[in-house]
């Protein structure tokens, strides 16, 4: 893969893509969307000045953000851009905030890991290409994220603040959203799971993921009022997932994300965008990156997932068994002495679900491979021993219970098995959505 290493600068115009929000509905029925609210992302409006005093003036401000909130004011040594597109930033670990205390243990042994026959961990960039392997070596990396919108005048933003908050933040709109996965409404320490994505096919304006997440629930409607997630995701949706050119690149992406709400207020955040989440400067995996994924008829991937709170309260992230980083304790309240529900699941966003206005109805983006869970192995997206940690950090198996929002002319999701290779479950789960004419998303 090319690699071109160049003087860093803060010139902030290329690719680190955000999703629409995840939210898990817990009401009764299986064809219902996502509690809540019209809070979809809105589009672009040029409402912006776009004159060039004012579009220098937002530069600087996302400059400034950049360097003092996400990099918290760590020097950037080195910038690597990534035949991908990204750009990735090796910051000083001498400068970069040291984390308050040594690593955690995972909470499951390395060593027992087992994959099935003819699958892997894909090899990620950093263990394909020397210069990135050189820098995440010797400095702490992230990928800079995309401002472009909010610096070009694309939204009517008055701040970058403002900007993440209306323009870069799922939310809960009713009936936009489908889900397939697994869920236990038992209290726990975490949770892990072997997630197997593809690429799938998903229309503009949308987005198709897979997550594992902790969470617990407002009493009122069961939405989630505080959230931690792990998603591979593929996001045609919001305006951050746009590469220089303006365009989506459709890749398949590891994001971490979290959810707090406050005087009734639902902030969703994703990867590091407003400085909360902690990151290991020794992690050699980003947030934001692309990530290999399974191939529909050839090489087979598993990624693992894990999401655990350490002693102290945070709650760490980690992918394929490295340690990405943390959200502090101190940003929750229900989660601060362990979560209430544990999920493993797919989900595909629709922005128009209406079938009464123009281009309305079932949205044409596939789930996991873009083919039903009855298709079987290896054709079809899976998760392959999912596992809670129990209040005391016990790996728990969960029992089988299906999401809701869920509709089986769209996506659907086997029935949790008997895993041979690693003596735990596994359950498929994925389909066309509205590329099969039988696809009846519901609508209100």
């Amino acid at each position: 893969m090319r690699m071109l290493r160049f003087t860093p600068g803060w010139v902030i115009f290329l690719i680190t893509p955000m999703l629409g929000g995840c939210i898990i509905d817990l009401s009764a029925g299986n064809s219902q969307g996502a509690a809540g609210g019209d809070t979809t992302t809105p589009q672009p409006s040029g409402g912006g000045d776009t004159s060039a005093a004012a579009t220098q003036a937002r530069k600087d401000e996302a400059d400034q953000y950049l360097a003092q909130v996400i990099y918290k004011g760590a020097t950037v040594t080195q910038s690597v851009q990534t035949a991908d597109g990204d750009v990735v930033d090796g910051l000083d670990r001498v400068t970069f905030p040291a984390l308050p205390y040594a690593l955690p243990a995972l909470p499951y042994l390395p060593v027992d890991v087992t994959l099935p026959a003819g699958v892997t961990f894909g090899a990620t960039d950093v263990q394909q290409n020397p210069v990135l392997a050189d820098l995440v070596s010797q400095t702490a990396g992230f990928n800079r994220p995309n401002f472009a919108p909010y610096i070009l005048g694309e939204t009517d933003a008055t701040s970058v603040q403002d900007y993440l908050d209306r323009y870069e933040v799922g939310g809960a709109p009713q009936g936009n959203r489908l889900y397939a996965g697994l869920i236990s409404s038992v209290a726990n320490r975490g949770l892990s799971g072997y997630m197997n994505q593809f690429q799938p096919e998903v229309a503009e304006g949308s987005f198709s993921l897979l997550e594992v997440a902790v969470f617990c629930p407002a009493p009122a409607n069961g939405s989630p009022q505080e959230v931690v997630g792990a998603v591979i995701s593929v996001d045609r949706a919001t305006l951050g997932g746009r590469n220089a050119q303006g365009v989506y690149d459709g890749l398949p992406r590891v994001h971490v994300e979290y959810a707090t709400t406050k005087n009734g207020k639902t902030k969703y955040m994703w990867d590091e965008r407003d400085g909360a989440f902690v990151a290991n400067p020794f992690r050699s995996v980003r947030p934001g990156q692309v990530v290999p994924v399974s191939v529909l008829g050839g090489a087979q991937v598993e990624h693992l997932l894990t999401i655990f709170q350490s002693p102290t309260g945070d709650w760490w992230i980690a992918f394929d068994n490295d340690l990405l980083g943390y959200y502090p304790a101190s940003l929750f309240t229900m989660l601060s002495g362990g979560a209430c529900i544990s999920a493993w699941y797919a989900e595909v966003y629709n922005p128009y679900p209406d079938p009464n206005i123009s281009g309305g109805g079932p949205v044409k983006s596939e789930m996991g491979s873009g083919k039903f869970a009855a298709v079987g192995r290896p054709k079809v997206a899976y998760v392959r021993k999912p596992e809670f940690y129990d209040t005391s950090w016990f790996s728990v198996e969960p029992a089988d219970a299906f999401m809701q929002a869920y509709e089986i002319s769209c996506y659907t999701r086997s029935t949790l098995d008997p895993d041979p290779v690693s003596g735990g479950k596994i359950f498929n789960f994925g389909g066309p959505g509205g590329k099969d004419l039988g696809c009846k998303w519901p609508f209100p």
